[in-house]
């Protein structure tokens, strides 16, 4: 029989074992199907206890039953407060006893009462205060009950669990606990439930701090809380979250709290809702308010229909009523205020501050910081309209409209807003340059015109007023018209005469244009618009250019433009840069054009486009022509003769001379090529 070492030298790395070096590796070892021989083991097996244990010394038989004593009969328990004491005769006859604290199974309402050994059943029943009892069968259980760290009782047998007391409330009676509920794990609420529970009591949370964390629903008025709302309370379908929430609540009806100190003092009012620390925290007999936000409406007492969202807003008001404020610290200062809105952070903040009397009302407010100035005044009045960021309104103001906006705070004195108007005396003042862009065309029914004073108030005149005007005839002379004419089908002719020309504005068969005659009486030209709006230009001077400008408009044309001779050249120009033609592909892309001329090839004939055309996306067309003195041509296309090649695709060229492997292409002389192409990120037009 070979080794260990031996065997492990067959499967080294590297090594190929065979068949019998496997074979060999199997014997070594005993298969679970085989018996292993008595001789051999190394155990003296005749030591061995037979199953009767017949073969064993009186004196072993000592030592194992001393081992496997258990205790004997439990005898005469007795309680004593809590306190379960429990007699029984342990090994070798001794008297012993153990006690065990039940004070850990008592809870809110039920509690151990008495416990009594029924010596005769070895049973003790566990009486509790509410008459329910269950019985524990102690017959087969030899140690007594221990208390467990999560306060659980539990009697075990033989270092066995057999029953776990833990602090539930037990009702009925429980057979020698065979009837007992089932359960695995550790109890939990959901457990708790799951088995039908509930309460009439309610749950108080670190009960040494009183009912400051108390749920519980009144049956009678629908209330629900979790905190201390007033027991006492008779106003239904009241709703309390937080510590001293509707703490005073009487007769009011409908509430909702939900943040500590939020309706704290509210006793009679009703409809009220408040969300927020402190939101709402001192309204009494209030009713129809509502308050989002931490100390939204805090000093708010008999004020009715408000609505405060935002932390701080309202804060200072006492018995106003019908406010709105959005906005953080949103009407924070007024006291009394009625009928105001005021929308956005700060809007309206210090409205009120430094006046004595804070019932300021008919107020609107819109935009962050609105209605503020940095004036030591501060601001008070009643029916003022104020929008815009920072927007300045200050002092005693009374029906005033302010539309401005500024990124900081200002002193009202110092701005004028870009619109600012008076309800009281109906007037509107801009600090802007106006333009009106859907002005309707005046007609022959509109008789005045809009003026400005010296002032800048605006005021109308009559048109018949006016008189200095271009009349139908003419200018007079020394008066040229420097601005555009507009001409109406009534307008027969013009006459304009100089030293060269006579020419005139006419209307002819329903059309317009300008005709001339030169000084010598014999060349014409004209410039009309027909009938059917078509523009056409004649000249009879050898030299006319047609319609020229001195302008180049080329950039700017679309597809109903006229195009000027430079235009057109410049699409039958080669140039290296990228240009646009003008025209668009079939997905109407934009085409470019751009011309590569190359008087160096690689040798390997290869040229990559990529650096030359990186966002290439279509070719629309390509114009080639090769210098190559080599072979003796030039020629232009792809191809000569069938036996030079070029390949053009978006990614490079390639040049292949026929049955020439290896051929330097360097040897080319130069090579052109332009290209009409789209791009990758261009989009349709």
């Amino acid at each position: 029989m070979k080794t260990k070492q031996e065997l492990k030298q067959y499967f080294e790395n590297g090594d190929i074992p065979v068949q019998e070096e496997f074979w060999e590796w199997h014997d070594s070892y005993w298969h679970k199907d085989e018996k292993i021989p008595a001789d051999q083991l190394d155990y003296d097996l005749s030591k061995k206890a037979d199953v009767n244990a017949s073969n064993i010394s009186q004196q072993d038989a000592q030592l194992w039953k001393e081992k496997i004593e258990t205790q004997t009969a439990i005898q005469s328990p007795q309680l004593n407060g809590n306190v379960l004491t429990v007699f029984y005769t342990g090994e070798n006859g001794v008297q012993q006893s153990k006690s065990v604290d039940l004070s850990s199974l008592v809870t809110r309402d039920i509690s151990i009462e008495n416990a009594v050994y029924d010596a005769s059943q070895n049973m003790i029943t566990i009486t509790q205060n509410d008459g329910s009892a269950f019985h524990i069968n102690l017959s087969e259980f030899s140690i007594i009950p221990t208390t467990n760290a999560d306060g659980s009782v539990t009697v075990s047998q033989e270092g066995q669990e057999k029953i776990t007391v833990k602090k539930v409330a037990v009702t009925g009676s429980y057979n020698d606990l065979s009837d007992k509920p089932t359960f695995s794990g550790n109890d939990n609420l959901q457990n708790v439930i799951d088995r039908g529970n509930g309460t009439t009591k309610p749950i108080i949370f670190q009960p040494s701090q009183g009912r400051a964390g108390e749920i519980n629903f009144s049956p009678t008025t629908y209330s629900f809380w979790f905190g201390n709302l007033n027991t006492d309370h008779t106003g239904a379908y009241g709703l309390g979250i937080g510590y001293n929430t509707l703490s005073k609540l009487t007769t009011g009806a409908n509430n909702v709290a939900l943040g500590s100190y939020s309706l704290n003092e509210t006793t009679t009012g009703r409809w009220n809702t408040a969300t927020g620390v402190s939101s709402g925290a001192k309204l009494t007999t209030g009713n129809f308010n509502a308050f989002f936000g931490t100390q939204a409406g805090t000093e708010t007492t008999t004020g009715n229909g408000n609505t405060y969202i935002g932390d701080e807003a309202g804060n200072k008001n006492i018995a106003g009523t019908n406010n709105t404020a959005l906005g953080l610290g949103a009407a924070y200062s007024l006291t009394n205020g009625t009928q105001n809105t005021f929308l956005g952070a700060f809007a309206g903040n210090i409205h009120g501050k430094v006046t004595t009397s804070g019932a300021w009302g008919s107020n609107t407010f819109v935009g962050y910081n609105a209605a503020s100035t940095t004036h030591a005044m501060g601001v008070w009045g009643d029916n003022n309209v104020v929008i815009g960021c920072n927007a300045p309104l200050g002092g005693s103001t009374f029906n005033k409209l302010v539309i401005e906006s500024n990124p900081v705070a200002r002193r009202h004195d110092f701005v004028t807003p870009l619109i600012g108007g008076d309800f009281a005396t109906r007037t509107l003042d801009f600090d802007a340059v106006i333009s009106a862009k859907r002005t309707p065309l005046a007609d022959n029914t509109y008789t005045k015109v809009a003026v400005l004073n010296a002032g800048n108030v605006f005021g109308y005149k009559n048109i018949s007023d006016f008189t200095d005007f271009v009349p139908l005839s003419g200018t007079a002379s020394a008066k040229p018209i420097t601005g555009d004419i507009h001409l109406n089908e009534s307008v027969s002719f013009i006459n304009y005469v100089n030293p060269s020309y006579n020419s005139k504005f006419a209307l002819e068969d329903g059309g317009f244009g300008l005709t001339g005659t030169g000084g010598s009486g014999t060349d014409t030209f004209s410039l009309t618009i027909s009938q059917a709006r078509e523009l056409n230009f004649t000249s009879s001077f050898a030299d006319s250019k047609g319609i020229t400008s001195d302008v180049y408009f080329g950039n700017n044309y679309d597809d109903n433009s006229f195009i000027q001779k430079k235009y057109a050249d410049k699409q039958h120009t080669y140039t290296r840069h990228e240009e646009l033609t003008g025209g668009t592909w079939i997905n109407n892309k934009p085409v470019y054009k751009k011309t590569l001329y190359l008087d160096q090839i690689p040798r390997t004939g290869e040229i990559d486009l990529k650096a030359e055309f990186p966002d290439l996306e279509t070719i629309i067309s390509n114009e080639m022509f090769t210098e190559w003195y080599a072979i003796d041509v030039a020629f232009a296309g792809n191809q000569w003769m069938s036996k030079a090649f070029i390949t053009l695709d978006k990614r490079m060229i390639r040049f292949e001379l026929i049955d020439v492997p290896d051929y330097d292409y360097s040897s080319i002389n130069s090579f052109t090529l332009t290209l009409e192409y789209t791009k990758k990120n261009d989009s349709p037009i």
